[in-house]
């Protein structure tokens, strides 16, 4: 049986307890799952609201509400499918694309932070068995 010191959940937990105290939605210009729900546009194109509620795994109310706000602050777009007349998709716009580019850099620039004790090839393989735990592509 390994020692109690090497449980990964516990450091792993910590780890996140010390970026969510250092991450501030003034530096990004939105919350943290804002960002991502603008990544997941960029990444994927415009999407049907309910797509969001599943990839960000979020209730239709909570989206409405960031939605709201993404798009009051000109970051995303609801327009009509093409296929579908009575039904709209989010898009990305071009302040949205400037937004989140802006926001990873601070992401990034909170992550030399958090991981300034690990070199680049101990943050690559971070990434690597992260993405391989949560099963979703490496970045």
């Amino acid at each position: 049986m390994a020692s109690r010191a090497t449980y990964p959940i516990p450091h792993m937990t910590r780890l996140v307890r010390r970026v969510h105290a250092k991450v501030h939605e003034e530096a990004l210009g939105m919350n943290s799952k804002q960002v991502y729900l603008l990544a997941t546009l960029e990444d994927r194109g415009a999407l049907p609201q309910q797509n969001l509620c599943d990839t960000l795994r979020t209730t239709q109310n909570t989206i409405v509400t960031w939605l709201n706000e993404l798009e009051e602050a000109g970051y995303v777009e609801r327009v009509r499918d093409p296929n579908d007349r009575r039904k709209h998709n989010v898009a990305l716009t071009r302040a949205g694309h400037l937004a989140l580019e802006r926001a990873e850099r601070e992401l990034l620039r909170l992550e030399d932070e958090v991981l300034a004790a690990l070199s680049a090839d101990e943050r690559a393989q971070l990434r690597k068995l992260l993405a391989k735990a949560l099963a979703v592509p490496p970045l």
